[in-house]
């Protein structure tokens, strides 16, 4: 089975970045961290959810 290849996404919360997080896209990237946040309860909450966003990381590292 292949591994499919997982890209750095920066997360933010209301244009603040808060962290990166590994995903194979933007919507699973948020979802592992709001899971590693303790957040896990909250992700049927659509507008708690929608108020995170993310941009794919420059050179795998950094964040705009």
């Amino acid at each position: 089975m292949k591994k499919e290849k997982q890209t750095l996404f920066a997360i933010y919360k209301n244009d603040i970045h808060l962290g990166n997080e590994k995903g194979n896209n933007l919507k699973a990237a948020i979802k592992k961290y709001l899971i590693a946040a303790l957040f896990k309860e909250s992700l049927n909450d659509k507008e708690f959810v929608s108020s995170y966003s993310g941009k794919k990381a420059i050179k795998g590292n950094h964040f705009l």
